[in-house]
């Protein structure tokens, strides 16, 4: 047997919703402070070869 009692079901509905936006905050916060981050990856030529030129190859085309 089931008791239902509406006014809990809507507070254990609302501290479950706050939850859910708290984790969504967390996550958003967690994100940003990722993306604020400087990369760390650079590209650099070696510096035996600072007199070479680079050259890139033509695209390839995708077949009709």
């Amino acid at each position: 047997m089931k008791i239902h009692i509406p006014v809990l079901e809507n507070m254990l509905a609302m501290a479950r919703q706050h939850v859910a936006l708290e984790q969504e905050a967390a996550r958003r916060y967690k994100r940003d402070q990722q993306m604020d981050e400087p990369a760390s990856a650079k590209i650099e030529m070696p510096a035996e070869d600072t007199n070479r030129t680079i050259q890139f190859d033509e695209p390839k085309k995708n077949p009709p």
